[in-house]
Order: C-alpha cells, then sequence, then structure tokens
C-alpha cells in the first residue's frame, strides 16, 4: 500500500537514504518551502519518490518538484501523479499547476489529464510552459 510521509516527520537518515548524491541533497533540501510542503511516496515502508505541494493561493497548488527513484517502473510514475492529486485534494486545493521546462515532459503530463494553462499562476518561474488538472 502506498503511503504519503511530510519530509518534517523524516530522520535525516531517511531522507538521506533517498537522495543519495550531495548535489541532490543541497539542490532539494536547500529551500525551507523543501521541508514546509514536501512529502515521500513510500510503498510497503520503501520510499520511491519524492514531490512538493508549494502553494499558490488557496485553491491552487504547484507540483514543484517530482523525484522519482532511478528504477522506477514508468507505471509508478504515471500512478505518481494520481498520488500527488489525491494529496492535493485532500488538503482543499481545487487545481494542481506543473511547469515543464522540456517540451518531451507534456505527453506525460496530458496522460494524466494536465492541459495546457492559458494564465500563468504566477510569474516565477517565467519562460516555462505551466500545464494544470482540476481535481
Amino acid at each position: 500500500m502506498i503511503s504519503i510521509t511530510p519530509v518534517k516527520e523524516q530522520t535525516p537518515n531517511e531522507y538521506d537514504e533517498f537522495f543519495k548524491q550531495e548535489r541532490d541533497k543541497e539542490e532539494l533540501f536547500e529551500e525551507p518551502w523543501v521541508k514546509e510542503h514536501g512529502y515521500f511516496l513510500e510503498l510497503d515502508g520503501k520510499q520511491l519518490g519524492f514531490f512538493v505541494l508549494y502553494p499558490i493561493n488557496e485553491s491552487k497548488v504547484w507540483l514543484r518538484r517530482l523525484v522519482m527513484r532511478e528504477q522506477t517502473n514508468p507505471a509508478i510514475l504515471i500512478l505518481a501523479f494520481d498520488w500527488v492529486a489525491e494529496k492535493a485534494m485532500e488538503q482543499n486545493y481545487n487545481e494542481l499547476y506543473v511547469h515543464v521546462q522540456d517540451e518531451n515532459t507534456a505527453p506525460l503530463l496530458e496522460m494524466n489529464r494536465f492541459k495546457p494553462a492559458y494564465e500563468v499562476p504566477m510569474q516565477n518561474p517565467s519562460g516555462v510552459d505551466w500545464f494544470m488538472k482540476e481535481l
């Protein structure tokens, strides 16, 4: 069974185990919003992925990070978007936003019922394409 655990409930060793490369840990855990809004996806006690749900306002949330283990089955990656959406709905958000810098990511989002967002939810980051999923 999948469980979603907040980063702030993890010990340093638990998230160090997930982020084995020092460069990744520094980049992903340097910002205070990562610990405040970050979650681990766990299956049978094993960490499969990590994501950040960054609030935009009371009804909109931004999937600011999604990192999966290197050997993750592609089907699990597709399910991860559903699990993230479920967590966002639990927190009473109505819209889930994602930005992409790589056009190859767009088909994956569209498979997960994301649509291009024509109204940019926030100006930072700039120069990216935004996608939105109604929850």
